[in-house]
């Protein structure tokens, strides 16, 4: 019997340049007389030159704001991984503004929030550097939230509102009448930037002045429907416009006795509504 001769075409193909090299490919294999160009080995280049770029493009995912466990310092989108003191062994789900001074921020909103965390002294705080160094908001508005605790001092508030919606395991309205505590209004917000989070779980929300050399501006501050079983609401070193505290329960222990809202002695303000109801309100 005569030997058989197979014929294949010739197959050309041409691979795109990557880092200027090229990949050379064989220009065929010779078995019993007949040429075979093996695709295979094509296969094999491209695969290790896919696999080159995987590796150079794996690495940390970025972390952009609402994620947990960072802090963003403003006016920054892009946030940092952080370790909570408390807690050193475990992954943190805090979210951190750091707010350097002169920073101007139209709105920071928080809604549909659950907080807390047991063995955390605040669920959420508000605070500026100092007395001179302030984090400045011309309106606050909480409503249809829960705390444990809430406490306001070091501050100035120029009208408080606190309706009849609000309910707490006893109250302490204490602050200095001071007829200079200004009406703060926020102009422009031209250059200014927003922070939005709705629908999350975290540990704690912390809103910190991190530099000194003049005050933080934020136009407009709401929390709507922010919920923490465990962890106080601390406020200090502030100037606000106005504070709008509506449909609000606040209560760590059920007695009316002791008060768990509380507005302090160092807290200036030049009028108030204090509408709030006394109820044995326990919050778990």
């Amino acid at each position: 019997m005569k030997d058989r001769k197979f014929n294949t075409p010739n197959l050309k193909m041409s691979l795109p340049k990557f880092w200027n090299f090229k990949v050379p490919l064989p220009g065929g294999v010779h078995l019993g007389g007949g040429k075979l160009i093996l695709g295979s080995m094509s296969v094999v280049a491209l695969g290790f030159i896919a696999s080159m770029f995987l590796l150079i493009n794996t690495g940390e995912q970025q972390i952009t704001f609402p994620q947990t466990g960072a802090a963003y310092d403003a006016p920054n989108q892009v946030g940092m991984r952080i370790v909570d003191p408390e807690f050193p062994a475990e992954q943190s789900q805090t979210l951190r503004l750091n707010l350097p001074a002169n920073t101007r921020i139209q709105e920071i909103t928080f809604e549909n929030i659950s907080l807390g965390k047991f063995g955390l002294v605040d669920s959420f705080q508000i605070s500026g550097s100092s007395t001179t160094d302030r984090i400045t908001i011309g309106t606050v508005i909480i409503e249809d939230s829960e705390f444990p605790t809430m406490d306001w001092a070091n501050g100035d508030i120029y009208s408080i509102v606190a309706t009849t919606s609000v309910e707490a395991a006893g109250h302490t309205f204490s602050p200095t009448m001071a007829s200079s505590t200004n009406d703060v209004v926020i102009g422009s917000s031209r250059g200014s930037t927003s922070y939005i989070a709705e629908n999350m779980i975290v540990d704690r929300i912390l809103i910190l002045q991190s530099t000194t050399g003049g005050d933080v501006i934020i136009e407009t501050l709401t929390l709507r429907n922010v919920d923490a079983f465990a962890g106080a609401f601390n406020a200090d070193y502030f100037e606000i416009g106005t504070l709008i505290l509506r449909n609000l329960k606040v209560g760590d222990d059920g007695d009316i006795d002791s008060a768990d809202f509380i507005i302090n002695q160092s807290t200036n303000i030049n009028n108030i509504t204090d509408g709030v109801q006394d109820k044995p309100i326990f919050i778990r």
